[in-house]
């Protein structure tokens, strides 16, 4: 691999970075108006028990305009992805330190990367705000001088650039924003060119071959768990990545937020209607939930019925 190759997946990771950083923006921009139109499109506060009881013995469906159901649907998508955001952020978190925790660490190893005891060779990076290098004792043990500190520049490139706290932000966008799939693979396609853009690093440090036979000798030892994509050792013997664009999905990711958009403000226009009342919102669907409700368990019984006839036929 030359430097120019190393340096053109870097470039391609900070411009797939850069680009999945301003959908993002736009999509946060977007929600926010959604967000505060949802807001004063609808009213939270309670009316008497008696017309909450009134409206729930009702077998009629909610009275509501098309705007404020509009602006309900809105806020309702922009509460989604923040909340769909802080879950993925969490389990995320709680994942990674999970695993840290349950490392056996030693002692300091090469390079003050954090040697922990385990017999297969494994080297990674951790940590969000100061990322930090792992090294197992089966790395050391198994690698010469060249492979390890081949391994240690790769490494130390994703900590220079906080990759692991990058990735998780962009796993996060991609779970969050759920209507937007081009988000989700721009967020696959950085943590890929991470990946080539530090193995530009350590080839830059101690040549191919050292980072290559490491690289063999990691996934011979664990082949499920390592699993070495074959662009990185198409990258390694010089050939530049041949990944495009989604267009077809950015062009959907701009669709779908300018509709949006225009559909905020044209609603942020036609305020002249009163908020819906939430609360007597519900109230008006439980009459129809309750009749529509046992249809479903029904159906779902009879399906179930099914399938347990069908698995014991089978066996």
């Amino acid at each position: 691999m030359s430097s120019c190759a190393a340096s053109r997946a870097v470039n391609r990771a900070k411009g797939i970075w850069a680009l999945q950083s301003a959908l993002a923006l736009a999509a946060a921009a977007v929600l926010a108006l959604a967000l505060l139109v949802g807001l004063t499109s609808v009213t939270f506060d309670a009316p008497s028990a008696a017309a909450l009881a009134d409206a729930c013995r009702s077998f009629t469906l909610p009275d509501a305009s098309v705007t404020s159901v509009a602006g309900l649907g809105l806020g309702s998508l922009a509460v989604a992805v923040v909340m769909l955001a802080l879950r993925s952020a969490v389990r995320q978190l709680r994942a990674s330190r999970r695993f840290v925790r349950g490392l056996t660490v030693t002692g300091s190893g090469p390079r003050g990367a954090v040697l922990f005891a385990d017999a297969r060779p494994q080297a990674f990076c951790a940590g969000l705000l100061r990322p930090r290098i792992y090294v197992s004792t089966g790395a050391v043990c198994s690698l010469n001088t060249d492979e390890l500190d081949a391994v240690l520049a790769h490494e130390a490139h994703h900590a220079r650039l906080r990759d692991p706290l990058r990735v998780l932000i962009a796993r996060v966008l991609g779970d969050a924003l759920f209507f937007l799939p081009a988000v989700r693979r721009l967020g696959e396609r950085y943590s890929a060119l991470a990946e080539l853009a530090a193995d530009g690093a350590a080839v830059r440090a101690r040549g191919t071959q050292p980072l290559a036979s490491a690289l063999l000798v990691f996934e011979a030892a664990d082949p499920v768990v390592v699993g070495i994509a074959p662009e990185r050792v198409d990258h390694l013997l010089g050939d530049r990545p041949a990944w495009q664009l989604p267009l077809a999905l950015l062009a959907w990711a701009v669709v779908v937020l300018t509709a949006v958009a225009v559909v905020a403000l044209r609603l942020e226009a036609a305020q002249g209607a009163s908020p819906l009342s939430v609360p007597m919102f519900v109230a008006d669907l439980c009459m129809v939930t309750m009749a529509v409700l046992p249809l479903v368990l029904g159906a779902g019984a009879l399906l179930g019925g099914r399938r347990l006839l069908a698995a014991r036929r089978t066996r």
